[in-house]
């Protein structure tokens, strides 16, 4: 039986992984062991008070900070698998960082097409900052994007090889065997803009800065065995690699960027608030990719040879120890993602958040969707549950926590829980977590509003015998004074025809004097459909007139006899019918 063995190098300088196939479980290795997110992290989502739903969809920011940067490492730390075909233990490992494959069972367990993705993130440097133009955000993260395909047929021939058991004129058909693999830096910087009539925007330019990239190309590529145990081929098979020569013995691990492998993507979000409880948002991202120029290797696969493995380990070792070719530049697109969703949020600030996800490949399209709860527990924790249906599996139930210490503000999620305890036993594993340190804004004034308060003369006859017969000069504009009893009039305005809106109205308010003539006490401007002022509680007759652009005008007259009024009112269009 062979024993073939895969040695790599970590920062100092002991093996990282020892497996029977190099090439084959270096790939495995990778997409399993680094970061990674292959869906859309549904429950992180839900729990908009953490800044790193911004990553979702870049006009999304909590409105509660003020600014806040992530812990340098621990921020943002995702760590996920995502396959199609098998699980882990298919394979025979039971140690996601002990790779030890056992081919005779995977080729029984696996199925006739397998594929695997991933998408790995762990920032560096995180952080947002408010300003008067809208909100700014950036990172600097380390991220792996790769994807997979592996037919049966791969396993088939390395269990041949493996157990010894060489067939005359048997064939493997591994014309589908392909994908890439990416490692590289993000710099980026975005932007959230302020909402206007309910509508805001986000986006984020993010600078990609290559590190390595292996990239199959398949021509119909099919093994078969001659009766004397050779293996001859039909088609090509070629791997191109970027970037793998330092992980030569002698060469320099670590490696800030490389400024020659780089390239630009873009990410860009709309959110919409309808009304107090119903929005909307969609996001696009990971549009771009990069052009790799430096570090690149190409090796064909000969046409016969005698051993799958052991070309396959003679490949790979040639990408990393012969020097550089030069070679033509080859260009990696990232899997470009698209999200649309909306959000109900109940007035003890309870929502139920539904999304929907496509992610674009190559060769095919992911799809995903999910509905989540997501509730404040107490003032310094917020929960969600959430369940999915993506990767073509129904049994994602995913739950997350956000918690606030002050400054410090922790977050826990994982979008299939199940998966924690048993990611052998998965084909999604999630799990998220990270530590933010934040400033929220300062909280709102509770007390009432002094700006919408009506102004009185201090010579009105009426307030000086109603409110202050003893005091000659009264102070409306002080709101701790206590003799004065005050009537607030909330309003809100909408079209008597259906689809039209109310952008902005404006108010003005009277009070009728003793001799029946009108004295202006407020006016103002609104740029919504709404509006809250501050009255005197004056038995006297009051009139509301209200203007809006397009509409008739409204008279509402009232005796302001109680500590408020709350109304709604129609607006007819002008020109139109008079409605109820």
């Amino acid at each position: 039986m062979r024993q073939n063995t895969l040695r790599l190098r970590t920062g100092w300088g002991h093996p990282m992984i020892t497996e029977k196939n190099k090439f084959l479980s270096l790939v495995i290795f990778m997409l399993f062991c680094y970061s990674g997110t292959a869906q859309e992290s549904f429950t992180v989502s839900n729990l908009t008070v953490l800044p790193q739903g911004s990553y979702i969809n870049p006009a999304q920011v909590p409105t509660h900070l003020k600014h806040y940067i992530g812990v340098p490492l621990l921020s943002n730390i995702r760590v996920n698998g995502n396959s199609q075909g098998f699980r882990i233990d298919d394979l025979g490992v039971d140690d996601l960082c002990n790779w030890m494959i056992d081919y005779d069972q995977a080729r029984r367990q696996v199925s006739d097409m397998n594929t695997y993705r991933l998408d790995g993130q762990i920032d560096l440097l995180y952080g947002g900052i408010e300003s008067k133009a809208g909100f700014f955000t950036f990172n600097f993260s380390e991220r792996v994007v790769g994807d997979m395909w592996l037919p049966r047929d791969l396993f088939r021939r390395y269990a041949d090889e493996d157990l010894e058991e060489p067939i005359a004129g048997r064939w493997y058909d591994l014309q589908y065997l392909q994908g890439q693999a990416l490692h590289f830096k993000e710099l980026a910087v975005g932007y959230a803009s302020e909402a206007r009539k309910g509508f805001n925007w986000g986006a984020r330019v993010k600078f990609l800065l290559g590190h390595e990239a292996m990239f199959l190309e398949n021509e119909n590529w099919v093994v078969r065995e001659d009766e004397e145990g050779g293996l001859f081929t039909d088609g090509n098979f070629a791997v191109r690699s970027a970037g793998f020569g330092h992980y030569a013995e002698g060469e320099p691990l670590f490696r800030l960027f490389s400024a020659r492998n780089a390239g630009v993507a873009l990410d860009a979000g709309l959110n919409y608030q309808y009304n107090d409880h119903w929005s909307f948002f969609a996001s696009v991202r990971d549009l771009g990719g990069i052009t790799w120029r430096r570090g690149l290797n190409q090796r064909m696969m000969p046409s016969t040879f005698s051993s799958l493995m052991e070309e396959v380990d003679v490949t790979f070792d040639d990408l990393v120890n012969v020097p550089a070719e030069t070679t033509k530049s080859f260009r990696t697109n990232l899997p470009a993602r698209v999200m649309a969703g909306g959000r109900y949020q109940f007035e003890n600030k309870h929502t139920v958040n539904g999304l929907a996800t496509a992610r674009f490949y190559e060769e095919e399209m992911e799809i995903g969707v999910s509905l989540g709860y997501a509730l404040p527990i107490t003032s310094w924790l917020d929960g969600t549950v959430n369940y999915a249906i993506f990767n073509k599996t129904y049994n994602n139930v995913g739950a997350g926590l956000a918690m606030e210490f002050g400054n410090v503000q922790f977050y826990v999620a994982s979008d299939n829980v199940l998966s924690v305890f048993s990611p052998t036993s998965a084909t999604n594993n999630h799990f998220q977590t990270g530590l933010n340190l934040i400033w929220n804004k300062p909280e709102e004034d509770e007390q009432k509003p002094t700006a919408n308060r009506e102004t009185i003369q201090p010579d009105d006859e009426i307030l000086q015998e109603q409110v202050q017969p003893t005091t000659t000069a009264p102070k409306p504009q002080t709101s701790d004074d206590e003799d004065i009893a005050y009537f607030t009039l909330k309003s809100q305005f909408s079209s008597q025809e259906p689809g039209q809106e109310i952008d902005a109205i404006y108010v003005d308010v009277y009070r009728y004097n003793k001799s029946g003539e009108k004295q202006l006490i407020h006016t103002s401007r609104y740029p919504s459909n709404e509006f809250e002022v501050t009255l005197y509680r004056i038995h006297s007759l009051h009139e509301l007139t209200v203007r809006a652009y397009g509409y008739e005008p409204l008279v509402y007259q009232f005796f302001p006899e109680s500590d408020g009024l709350n109304r709604n009112f129609k607006l007819n269009p002008r020109g139109g019918s008079t409605g109820k």
